[in-house]
């Protein structure tokens, strides 16, 4: 959502568990940009979870350590909309789809859902190094190839210092979570078990990392560290964070960021 959201309009409570339209039955018909007949959440398991202050600068990582002040301005906003619906988004019991209209009179359809982190071990190399071409699933070796790219060279230097190798990386709703980190927390949606062989597609970095930016710019929109080399980078990208869920679909935004 990239304009001020002035006003909401609930459409449809949406459960997180259950036989019918419930939000991990949505998260399992997610697929990945360059594979998209892998359904990357098929067989997960899907956690909800509080993490205080000190919990999300301790115990997550993230894969962009830069946010910005409007977007925090604007989950803010989104946080007293739903709140005069005695809705709390830092700590939902449900998702919700529902109608935003923005300060330009523009009505988009939309899914609130918790924060999603990813939990995945990453292995090392003998040198102390990120293994991740012992991750990589045969398809995603001869489409890489085809490309003529590999393993983003950037990574072959940077030391593996997480001991026991799991990591909780954000994969969506990164600006809810540092506004949940400033306030009071937030809870979050842990996914494990996820298909093998198809890693997340940038390197997790450590909370303690982030800074807020007054807006973006080029020295500050950059800071992810894709673990393939360009074009093949975005081949592992999941859809769901690109365009959030929208009855029981992924959407396909064309242009624009969420930013929820």
């Amino acid at each position: 959502m990239t304009n001020n959201c002035v006003s909401i309009e609930i459409l449809n409570k949406v459960p997180f568990f259950g036989n019918g339209d419930s939000l991990v039955n949505r998260l399992r018909k997610v697929s990945l940009r360059g594979f998209p007949n892998i359904k990357i959440y098929e067989d997960a398991i899907f956690d909800f979870m509080f993490l205080t202050p000190e919990q999300i600068r301790s115990n997550i990582y993230t894969p962009q350590p830069a946010v910005y002040q409007p977007n925090l301005d604007r989950v803010d906003s989104l946080f007293r909309l739903f709140k005069q619906k005695d809705i709390d988004i830092l700590n939902l019991d449900a998702a919700f789809d529902f109608l935003a209209t923005s300060d330009s009179g523009e009505v988009t359809e939309w899914t609130i859902l918790p924060p999603v982190l990813e939990r995945f071990t990453i292995p090392r190399t003998s040198d102390g190094k990120f293994n991740y071409a012992s991750m990589l699933s045969e398809v995603v070796r001869k489409s890489i190839d085809a490309l003529g790219k590999g393993i983003n060279p950037a990574i072959e230097n940077l030391e593996h210092r997480n001991e026991s190798g799991s990591y909780d990386l954000i994969n969506d709703g990164a600006h809810r979570v540092h506004y949940g980190y400033l306030n009071r927390g937030v809870k979050v949606l842990i996914i494990s078990r996820i298909t093998n062989g198809f890693p997340y597609y940038a390197l997790p970095q450590a909370y303690s990392s982030v800074h807020v930016f007054p807006e973006r710019t080029d020295t500050t929109i950059d800071t992810k560290i894709h673990i393939l080399e360009e074009p093949a980078h975005k081949l592992l990208y999941r859809l769901f964070p690109s365009g959030g869920i929208k009855s029981g679909d992924v959407r396909d935004v064309k242009s624009g960021e969420v930013v929820l």
